[in-house]
């Protein structure tokens, strides 16, 4: 039966259980797998009703948990399906079993419906993707969800399967199914592709992974929320239920449309606001990502408002309250929106429940967002042990940098480079490149706020390279004994730690070099020895105790720096405490004081 006279079909089966069809709608194939609602201006069949572009359902044509349930109970009306919905992880897994069960059945009620409805393949998910092309989303989200994704839906498949009572008969080849699941840890994705170019068409097999696989795909493309029904159906209706809405369903998707979804105790309507005369009648499912709109449809939109990345943390759990102790919010298991297969359940884990975040916090980064609770985080992990009363300068810069770092390190692991000869070249590439704009724009801001925070506190910063510029004696020394004529020498040998650790010995000893240092003048080396350097020099080793493990640690560098140079410029480097434990002490104020900014590492101190 052709495609056309499937649409006939399930037109005139709609009309005949009470369905009503605006006469100004032509239903037709638009692509493989892909049917569109047209309008068309034409003469309302009755002109007393204002039917105008629009789509009466009638409840009884809605396919909903309640109806798997009965169906299931029919088959084995001793055990009660209403509890094993309550037992499953994902609130749609006997639904999704039903329409597995329904496909096969060619007398079924639903049939002229469920024939119409696209193949696995015809979706056109990665899910099913050529190992080839699974290759090229590697470092995506999508790339490194995938797996874990399959991994996921799989489970939730055996879970239903196994608590369907022996009762119900399951097809000759469900050992097939049972081969598959204790079998399907050890495949790679050509085990995949050969897997699903033998058992996807099988829809008599209707317990089989493929088939359970259609119909959550199915459920994902076009399901509405239950909830709409809230008001007609007299029972509890439990968050994440879907529910198909045949014919409804066959319009195709636009985020800018403007419609109208209107129930009452009888009927599902579906109207447009403003109809085009001629074009395609779209409805509008929300914003949806390009990852969701991948897995879902199999395409990918260009220029995406709706686009994301995500970006996980993970952190031990313990740290988490920490963290919401220190005022900040996280994001709770209620915002992950661009999961294809949400495994939620569990009875929905509070959003209060740390729990949640065992494997890791995540964030979704839009163009236009860069979450700042998200900025608060990094901030808050390079927290040092003299940051606990809010967030400090160094924190805010530190943290800035690290994410950064972070996202430059995830967009560095794109590719761009999709060949022409792959079966999704147009999708991969529009993903990747959109996922590469997104980070592009998340790491220009961070940019912006960076440079904006070091002109307002610049009085506060000392780099490297002015320390360079103003300590002419530090200056010399380095050039005498180490034979750095310029700033960017010192870069070139990486001595920039080294340096560091001599100036700050430097700092803590400034009253050896400066008459007077406690008068703080201006003019003399308090200009590059700064007193606050000296004062938080004190304070840590009265603070810390340094161990005999740290002191070997360091010794070594300590012999390769200061004898030779307490000999050889004895006017700094023989004056004050030139110890191996204030070396070690060195080290660890570079930590507290400083942060490490860009591509060039440059570290700089911050005064708190």
């Amino acid at each position: 039966m052709s495609v056309s006279d499937r649409v006939t079909k399930l037109v005139e089966w709609s009309t005949l259980n009470g369905a009503k069809l605006s006469s100004n709608l032509e239903i037709k194939p638009v692509a493989d797998g892909n049917i569109g609602v047209f309008y068309h201006d034409v003469q309302a069949a009755n002109e007393e009703e204002d039917d105008d572009g629009q789509i009466k359902l009638p409840l009884n044509l809605v396919i909903t948990l309640q109806t798997a349930i009965e169906s299931f109970s029919k088959l084995d009306n001793l055990t009660s399906y209403q509890e094993i919905t309550q037992k499953t992880s994902n609130i749609n897994s006997l639904l999704k079993l039903y329409l597995a069960r329904e496909r096969q059945i060619n007398d079924s009620f639903f049939s002229p419906y469920i024939q119409l409805l696209p193949t696995l393949f015809q979706i056109n998910s990665p899910y099913t993707w050529k190992s080839s092309d699974k290759e090229l989303l590697k470092g995506t989200n999508l790339g490194n969800s995938l797996p874990e994704n399959i991994q996921q839906l799989v489970e939730e498949w055996w879970q239903i399967i196994n608590l369907i009572p022996d009762t119900v008969a399951k097809p000759t080849e469900h050992f097939i199914n049972m081969k598959f699941y204790y079998e399907y840890k050890f495949y790679k994705n050509e085990d995949f592709d050969k897997y699903f170019e033998q058992e996807a068409s099988k829809v008599e097999n209707w317990t089989s992974f493929p088939n359970y696989l259609w119909a959550s795909l199915i459920l994902k493309s076009r399901s509405f929320p239950t909830y709409l029904l809230k008001e007609s159906i007299k029972r509890d209706i439990k968050q994440d239920e879907a529910m198909l809405l045949p014919l409804v369903d066959l319009l195709n998707h636009d985020p800018k449309a403007k419609v109208n979804w209107l129930v009452d105790s009888n009927s599902f309507t579906f109207k447009s606001d403003n109809p085009t005369f001629g074009d395609q009648l779209y409805n509008n499912y929300g914003m949806k990502g390009n990852e969701e709109l991948l897995l879902a449809y199999g395409f990918a939109l260009e220029n995406n408002i709706a686009d994301s990345v995500a970006l996980k943390i993970k952190v031990p759990l313990e740290m988490v309250q920490e963290i919401k102790d220190f005022g900040i919010t996280l994001p709770s298991i209620h915002d992950y929106t661009t999961s294809i297969v949400r495994i939620s359940s569990e009875s929905d884990i509070q959003s209060n429940d740390i729990k949640q975040y065992t494997d890791g916090i995540l964030y979704f980064i839009s163009k236009d967002n860069l979450p700042s609770n998200l900025i608060e985080l990094f901030q808050f992990l390079v927290k040092n042990r003299w940051e606990n009363n809010g967030v400090s300068l160094r924190m805010k810069l530190a943290g800035y940098n690290h994410l950064r770092a972070a996202l430059e390190n995830k967009m560095a692991l794109l590719n761009n480079k999709i060949p022409k000869s792959s079966a999704n070249h147009d999708s991969i590439l529009t993903y990747i490149n959109s996922q590469t704009k997104i980070y592009q724009e998340a790491i220009k801001k961070i940019k912006h706020l960076e440079k904006d925070l070091i002109a307002e506190n610049k009085s506060k910063l000392i780099s490297l390279k002015s320390v360079y510029k103003k300590d002419k004696k530090f200056q010399q020394s380095l050039l005498i004994h180490f034979g750095f004529s310029s700033y960017e020498s010192i870069l070139e040998a990486q001595f920039q730690d080294q340096a560091w650790l001599l100036y700050l010995i430097r700092c803590v000893n400034r009253e050896e070099y400066i008459p007077n240092a406690q008068d703080n003048l201006e003019g003399d080396e308090n200009n590059y020895l700064p007193k606050w350097i000296h004062d938080d020099f004190k304070k840590l080793q009265q603070q810390v105790d340094i161990s005999n493990e740290e002191v070997l640690q360091y010794q070594q560098i300590y012999q390769n720096l200061i004898p030779e140079l307490n000999t050889h410029i004895p006017e700094i480097y023989n004056k004050g405490n030139w110890t191996v434990e204030n070396l070690v002490y060195s080290a660890k104020l570079l930590d507290i004081l400083g942060f490490v900014r860009g591509k060039d590492q440059e570290c700089i101190l911050v005064k708190h």
